[in-house]
């Protein structure tokens, strides 16, 4: 199996007005840090618009982390079981190559068939772990997504209020954005605040 397949990947997040995109800016810098969040936001004709760098996000977000882990984790599982399940055949159908000569025609044909069936049923479950793998990504990726709409919702309602929230990054459509409206330190603090609250409550 292709690991890279299984590997999570948050770059482009569409999270309500945290919209999926990059910017030229990189990951916060000290400098950003410096400003605030009631500083942060332009005021565009009446409305005030601030930035969250998804690649940053990604980067720092450590239920990303936790999730890339847990999916190497569950990768290497399954590909351990369809290793062990393929060795067993291949000396399974290496001792038919010994003692087929010695059967009879009747006893040879059932042994193959045995032997083909298996090799399908090998092949048909490493295509079913494959779609649960697929599966448990898309569905981790939806939890990611869920956690940091419903952080940007309320992070916005208590600090912010902003009229809107837009996403930067490598694949952004946002072409240049002042550093003034960077809000990513702040986000990226309170995602990794809650989500480790949340971890802990869990144990």
């Amino acid at each position: 199996m292709n690991k890279n397949v299984f590997k999570i990947s948050v770059l482009c997040l569409s999270v309500g007005m945290l919209t999926c995109g990059c910017g030229q800016k990189g990951p916060a810098t000290g400098k950003d840090v410096a400003v605030s969040v009631a500083e942060a936001g332009i005021p565009v004709s009446g409305l005030t618009i601030a930035t969250v760098n998804i690649d940053s996000i990604n980067q720092g977000y450590q239920m990303v982390a936790d999730i890339q882990q847990e999916l190497v984790r569950t990768e290497s599982r399954l590909t351990a079981d369809i290793q062990n399940q393929a060795n067993a055949f291949q000396k399974e159908y290496d001792n038919y190559l010994k003692i087929g000569a010695t059967l009879t025609l009747s006893e040879q044909h059932k042994r193959e068939e045995q032997l083909q069936q298996k090799q399908q049923s090998i092949a048909e479950l490493q295509q079913t772990y494959a779609n649960q793998l697929v599966s448990l990504q898309a569905q981790r990726m939806e939890e990611v997504s869920n956690s940091i709409l419903s952080f940007i919702e309320k992070f916005n309602r208590e600090n912010g209020q902003f009229g809107m929230i837009v996403s930067t990054g490598k694949q952004s459509g946002v072409l240049y954005s002042l550093p003034s409206m960077d809000i990513t330190s702040a986000v990226l603090r309170g995602l990794n605040e809650e989500y480790a609250a949340e971890k802990a409550s869990r144990k």
